[in-house]
């Protein structure tokens, strides 16, 4: 669960974005601010940084990128929202991780959380990465969560990817080559073929052409991936 800080002086604004983040079951509001004054007192109150803090711009008394300089150190995300495109740049050099154009989509929004948890996987420390975020497919604004050690391969198809985990399928429109990115740092994994993606300690039975994993399933080692026969041998 991420905590997350929504600051804003325009309250229908405010409340559309809580409307967007209680739609997401991986975020938690714990508070919104319309007064960016209230807000830096009860921030620098905070004995833990929060995972997202969404602010924005213009505002009374002090403005988002004044705050933010204050801030920044308590957020381990920095969203800005405003409805000024002119501020884009200035919002980077306080090291903002994204930045949403008003009026805000919900799709712009989930996608804006997607960048976020692209970030987040590149930069966090292998033991402390549990979790996939990736889009669902039931609707264009579905995210799945998954815990990644529990995952045994992904597979690219046609149309969608093909997560499984434990022995549950999950149909995701997020890339193949999208989630082998959000997984590279864990080093967990291994592609064995164009198609596939496998967890290292899922194979059961390592051959040149092929491998089989301890659910039973049997998987081609690729012409291109053959080198994959002896890395894992090396491993092992």
């Amino acid at each position: 669960m991420l905590t997350c800080l929504a600051i804003d002086d325009d309250s229908s604004a405010l409340e559309l974005l809580t409307d967007y983040i209680a739609e997401q079951p991986e975020l938690k509001l714990s508070k919104t601010f319309t007064n960016p004054l209230i807000a830096l007192a009860a921030i620098e109150g905070l004995k833990n940084p929060v995972d997202i803090i969404f602010l924005d711009i213009e505002m009374p008394e002090m403005n988002g990128l004044e705050l933010a300089k204050l801030i920044r150190h308590k957020t381990k995300r920095l969203v800005f929202t405003t409805g000024y495109a002119s501020y884009a740049l200035s919002s980077y050099e306080v090291n903002a991780d994204d930045y949403l154009l008003k009026p805000i989509s919900l799709t712009k929004f989930t996608q804006s959380l997607t960048k976020l948890s692209l970030k987040e996987s590149q930069s966090m420390p292998q033991e402390s990465q549990e979790y996939l975020l990736v889009k669902g497919t039931e609707h264009r604004n579905q995210l799945i969560k998954l815990k990644i050690e529990d995952l045994i391969f992904v597979e690219a198809q046609e149309k969608s990817t093909k997560i499984l985990v434990n022995q549950e399928a999950f149909m995701s429109n997020s890339r193949f080559h999208e989630v082998m990115e959000l997984l590279a740092e864990t080093d967990l994994f291994v592609q064995v073929h164009r198609s596939f993606l496998v967890a290292k300690d899922q194979i059961k039975v390592l051959e040149r052409s092929h491998i089989i994993l301890y659910n039973g399933k049997t998987i081609k080692i690729g012409r291109m991936y053959a080198h994959v026969y002896a890395k894992l041998l090396k491993r092992n």
